[in-house]
């Protein structure tokens, strides 16, 4: 392949190219032309365009280099060198440059790019490119690639890439949810959400699984039918697993490994739902006919994926791209408004702020950087050790201005403020009654309402009871000395544990508490 791909300049020495390659999961691609389809269905678009190389010695160095890459490592790495290797330095490439000079040209080009790298403090961005400059120039000798520049880009340290950088500056739209704020808000919608059509269990079930595992949206797309397991009998408590399959792990294909994971049963039974509205679709391609669930997408693309059916990876033929995971994430915060009390605008969720969320969010708990190394599925720990760096500061002291203004984003409030028993259901009994008591100062109490539930109530009231639609809070309590003492609570559970997990277990209803404060304070102005 190399001799016919660089005999370029010469028709006459021009041998028969390579038709196609094999890569290294197991797929054929057709690499007869300038054209190539890689069977990456975790893109949008996965073809490679070559035509957009201007100079033919170039251009068949890199068709070599990417065929390589594709053939050894896996296509992924073969898509990314392509992109990389355009972006940063052969899309400059001026079409006039002379044939004679190409060879201090490239070295130009390289030399630019280098250097608006480190302007942009991106120079790991240069890593891909460089190692295609020293490949071609250990690989393809006699050609455009010097040795000796070779060794120049070779004693370059390049640092890495800086994945960690939105949880270090805790950055609104691109770190962590706010735990307290935000987090606690998608839950909520997410449990509140009573659509039942395709299209809102899709985006339900990737929510929910992004929550709940925090993995790359790729992951998502490997999903099959046959990857949730109900483990008990319908009359018993269901206990969900679900087979994550693994990326970036160097396996043939993601599905060639795949996890066991614990799911939480309300979200395995919106899987459920999801599986059942799936069977009302046929999926065919050509003669395919995909029947059985080990052959059927969770997630299931009904506009079928455009990069695995063009390079012919049929078994691919209805996976998402990663692309729409992400826009799946967007449609449901667009279909129920989320407003983010922290910025005020549309909430901003991705895969990897989700994934953020979940790491710092366990680091903070104090899970050990093994485990979360695992329920990350990283091979090992060095890439945890950001969220550890964070653990200490991802949970903010909250104060009562702040829980009041932020109390209506949140909405944890789902019951009803009454003016006196009359108007309450259950208000003629006194078991129903709900009494405060103040944990620092037992002789302060107060009545705040009365419980509406007409069986046992298995909450522990009172505070519980701020979060339970069946409660009815009085107007004219003083649900402000709740408040207060809610928020010296949470305070003293910080300062006095390192696990800030038992200050921020107060949140919700520290949010339904202001809620209600907001409320009573409303209804008093207008009398």
């Amino acid at each position: 392949m190399e001799l016919a791909l660089l005999n370029t300049t010469d028709d006459s020495q021009t041998q028969p190219e390579q038709e196609s390659l094999i890569t290294r999961e197991g797929k054929e691609v057709d690499i007869s032309g300038d054209i190539w389809r890689l069977p990456y269905s975790a893109r949008d678009n996965a073809t490679l365009n070559f035509e957009k190389v201007v100079n033919n010695q170039v251009k068949a160095a890199l068709k070599i280099h990417i065929a390589d890459r594709v053939r050894r490592i896996s296509t992924h790495a073969g898509y990314a060198a392509y992109q990389d290797i355009w972006r940063e330095v052969l899309r400059h490439w001026e079409s006039n440059t002379s044939d004679s000079d190409i060879d201090s040209y490239l070295i130009s080009l390289f030399e630019s790019a280098i250097n608006r790298a480190r302007k942009r403090k991106r120079l790991w961005a240069m890593y891909r490119p460089i190692q295609w400059y020293l490949w071609c120039a250990e690989n393809l000798p006699d050609t455009v690639f010097s040795e000796v520049y070779a060794q120049e880009l070779e004693a370059i340290e390049l640092p890495g890439n800086p994945k960690g950088e939105a949880v270090r500056m805790e950055d609104p739209e691109s770190g962590p949810l706010h735990k307290s704020l935000e987090l606690p808000l998608l839950i909520n919608t997410l449990k509140s959400d009573e659509g039942k059509s395709f299209e809102c269990l899709q985006q339900k079930v990737v929510v929910a699984l992004s929550i709940a595992f925090g993995r790359n949206p790729a992951n998502l797309t490997f999903l099959r039918e046959s990857d949730l397991f109900r483990l008990t009998s319908n009359h018993e408590d269901p206990c969900y697993i679900i087979r994550m399959p693994r990326i970036k792990k160097r396996f043939v294909n993601p599905r060639d490994d795949l996890l066991d994971e614990y799911l939480d049963p309300y979200f395995g039974s919106m899987v459920e739902q999801l599986i059942e509205l799936n069977q009302a679709l046929p999926l065919s391609v050509g003669e395919k006919a995909f029947i059985k669930p080990e052959e059927r997408p969770l997630l299931i693309n009904k506009n079928g994926n455009k990069a695995a059916v063009l390079s012919g990876d049929i078994d691919n033929a209805f996976n998402f791209t990663s692309r729409d995971i992400s826009r799946l994430l967007n449609a449901f915060v667009r279909r129920h408004n989320i407003i983010s009390p922290v910025t005020g605008a549309l909430l901003r969720i991705t895969p990897r702020r989700l994934r953020y969320t979940l790491a710092t969010g366990l680091a903070a708990e104090g899970i050990s950087k093994r485990e979360l190394a695992r329920i990350l599925d990283h091979t090992d720990t060095q890439h945890v050790q950001v969220y550890f760096e964070m653990a200490g500061r991802i949970v903010e002291h909250l104060d009562k201005a702040t829980t009041k203004a932020f109390s209506n984003y949140l909405n944890f409030f789902k019951g009803k403020v009454v003016d006196s028993d009359m108007e309450a259901v259950n208000g003629d009994r006194d078991d129903k009654h709900l009494i405060f008591v103040d944990e620092q100062n037992p002789t302060v109490h107060a009545d705040i309402g009365v419980c509406g539930e007409s069986s046992v109530c298995h909450l522990d009231p009172p505070y519980s009871c701020y979060l339970c639609p069946k409660f009815q809070p009085y107007r004219h309590a003083d649900h402000e000395q709740v408040l207060d003492c809610l928020l010296a609570s949470r305070k003293e559970r910080l300062e006095k544990y390192e696990n800030s997990r038992l200050g921020i277990q107060l949140d919700e209803v520290i949010s339904a508490v202001a809620q209600v404060v907001k409320i009573c304070e409303e209804g008093q102005e207008h009398v």
